[in-house]
């Protein structure tokens, strides 16, 4: 990592999510320079998923998580 480039913004959302006995560690992070959120999740046995599209905001990446547990299940990050 080159030590002059700015580290990204880490959303206070971001941590770990446990859900019927699964749990994940959701990122949601703005990279430096950036106005647009993104997001990834990964599985403790370092299953990454990660969203192609950006958001406007953390809360908003934070919503899209949200959704995706309700209607797939924690089980679509393994």
């Amino acid at each position: 990592m080159n030590p002059r480039q700015p580290l990204p913004e880490r959303s206070e959302l971001s941590g770990h999510y446990t859900d019927n006995g699964i749990t994940v560690i959701v990122e949601v992070f703005r990279p430096a320079g950036s106005d647009d959120w993104r997001m990834e999740v990964t599985s403790l046995e370092d299953q990454l998923t990660d969203w192609n599209e950006s958001f406007a905001s953390a809360h908003e990446a934070w919503e899209e998580f949200v959704y995706v547990v309700n209607t797939e299940g924690m089980a679509v990050f393994l």
